[in-house]
């Protein structure tokens, strides 16, 4: 049979890729075929890059978690993206890389000296899965079949790439953060325990009896800026903190804190408890400096209230800071016109400035600690809320605009009113609950005022906990080892076995190939030299253990 042909030429049956020579050696009509096969490579080289690529950008979204959150979680959302193709592709790129090498390192005398179980295992990517692997494993074990190196370091190196993507989740989890935040987080202004060493009394009971003739509630008014200390105490004026807007975040923040109320006293359900002269005997139980006023009248259609009161600290005086504590006795006598309601009310209030950890999803705050000094610039500091309310009461029953304002103080002690039927204003008798609930209302109102005052638009520096791209350090060592040990696995199979190869992979048609290599096989059709070259008895339980040369003619 003639073995010349052009170079060019597809071989042809009559023209076989192998022909024995007389020494009984092939012949290899293919070297002419034999190619580098770069593509492999070269998306082995891209994917290289790819994965510095990956852990630069994880490694930007942890660095800019403290001082930058939205570039954090940018990169945070890039990282999550490029997660997605490095889980999908890694080991597919890794067993495309194998696969190239496998169809080199596989040729000529190699394949003649692994075993049969060995080049089947080769050919079906045996290494390349878990499954796969621990079937082969399972045979070579209960077998006892040889093989080689190369085939070790394939399957190694899969099972490496296999569990890679699961540690990087785990090496750069998501974690809580103090994330350093430089701009505004509240629509009125940032509280600035420096801000409140300039506001005045006069300008406080301004601003807080102007707040309170709204007659809002200062959680509907000022819902996030609003701290309960727990979820069921929402709405609950006993106990508050009032702070920045953190926009569902949570911080610790500095802000003003408010504990007490405004009650019936003793019980107001009988006649000696509706006496006004209770009031001198309550009020003796204050220091001899307290604030005390008799007898004051304000009207305003068919509403009518006379109130008396005594307080301390008085509200001329300049507090030692924002931590009071304060009493106030009430009495007040007032009707309608049709009813009339009369007795004491007692309030207690604690106004103090600290900081505390605010929870910006649920609005409610813990771990308060007064620790902020107080030390006004002005000869007129702070009053303490509750005298402060009471100031403004006197202030507004007794001010130049006496209709005015005692429309104003009707409607903020509880008094509400329709339209007669005489087109005429009629006003609902409050009981004394509700005097008490308003009076501790005007409160409130002059803490927020007091924070309304006390705030700055001055960007700052807020530290607040935020999720976003942490390290894990011992993760990242194992995704250090894994890394290292699949390239390194990678650089071993490529020294041992790349080299130029006929087809870019090891399948069942190279596998063919290294068959002809090892044995000149006869001719399609040429059946009376067919059972000559039986390359394997099927007959032999152990044929999975015989070399694949071991019957070379």
């Amino acid at each position: 049979m003639s073995t010349s042909s052009e170079p060019n030429e597809e071989p042809t049956p009559e023209s076989p890729l192998i022909t024995r020579q007389q020494d009984g050696e092939p012949q290899r009509q293919h070297e002419s075929k034999m190619r580098w096969h770069l593509f492999s490579p070269i998306a082995l080289c891209v994917w290289l890059g790819y994965i510095s690529a990956y852990i630069f950008v994880l490694e930007k979204a942890v660095r800019n978690a403290p001082h930058d959150i939205g570039k954090s979680s940018f990169y945070d959302l890039l990282a999550s993206l490029m997660h997605t193709f490095f889980s999908q592709f890694h080991t597919s790129i890794t067993t495309l890389y194998l696969v190239r090498v496998a169809a080199s390192a596989f040729q000529g005398d190699e394949a003649a000296d692994c075993t049969w179980g060995e080049l089947f295992w080769m050919s079906d990517k045996s290494w390349s899965s878990f499954p796969q692997l621990v079937h082969a494993v399972t045979t070579i074990i209960g077998k006892g079949i040889a093989v080689s190196l190369t085939f070790i370091v394939f399957a190694s190196t899969s099972l490496v790439a296999i569990a890679t993507p699961a540690i990087f989740l785990h090496a750069y989890p998501l974690g809580t953060v103090n994330t350093t935040s430089s701009f505004p987080i509240t629509p009125h202004g940032i509280f600035s325990s420096k801000a409140i060493l300039g506001v005045d009394r006069d300008t406080e009971i301004g601003t807080g009896m102007g707040s309170w003739a709204t007659g809002l509630s200062v959680f509907d008014a000022y819902e996030f800026s609003i701290y309960s200390a727990d979820i069921l105490s929402q709405g609950n004026l006993s106990d508050f903190f009032f702070s920045d807007d953190l926009g569902g975040a949570d911080a610790n923040r500095t802000g003003l804190h408010l504990q007490g109320g405004c009650s019936p006293f003793p019980d107001a359900s009988t006649a000696i408890d509706q006496d006004p002269a209770l009031l001198p005997i309550y009020c003796k139980s204050l220091p001899p400096n307290r604030d005390q006023k008799m007898n004051i009248n304000v009207s305003f259609g068919t509403a009518k209230v006379t109130y008396s009161f005594c307080t301390y600290p008085p509200a001329l005086t300049v507090p030692s800071g924002p931590d009071s504590n304060a009493t106030a006795y009430i009495f007040l006598q007032s009707h309608n016109g049709t009813a009339a309601t009369t007795g004491m009310v007692k309030c207690q209030s604690n106004f103090s400035m600290g900081t505390a950890f605010l929870s910006g999803m649920d609005l409610t705050y813990t771990s308060f600690v007064k620790n902020v000094p107080y030390k006004p610039v002005q000869d007129v500091g702070l009053a303490d809320p509750l005298s402060a309310v009471l100031a403004g009461m006197v202030n507004t029953s007794v001010g130049k605009d006496t209709l005015e304002g005692s429309s104003t103080l009707i409607k903020q002690l509880g008094y509400n009113a329709t339209v007669g039927n005489s087109n005429s204003l009629v006003f609902i008798q409050p009981s004394l609950d509700i005097f008490a609930e308003r009076i501790w209302l005007g409160v409130a109102h002059m803490v927020v005022g007091i924070g309304l005052l006390s705030s700055s638009s001055d960007t700052r520096n807020v530290t607040i906990p935020t999720l976003a791209r942490t390290r894990s350090k011992p993760y990242i060592s194992g995704l250090i080892a894994l890394l290292t040990s699949w390239l390194c696995g990678l650089i071993f199979v490529s020294i041992i076995g790349y080299r130029p190869s006929i087809e870019p992979r090891l399948g069942s048609l190279t596998t063919a190939i290294r068959l002809q290599e090892i044995y000149a096989l006869p001719k399609a059709g040429d059946e009376s030299s067919q059972k000559q070259f039986d390359l394997i008895d099927f007959s032999d339980p152990n044929w999975l253990t015989k070399k694949v040369g071991a019957r070379r003619g």
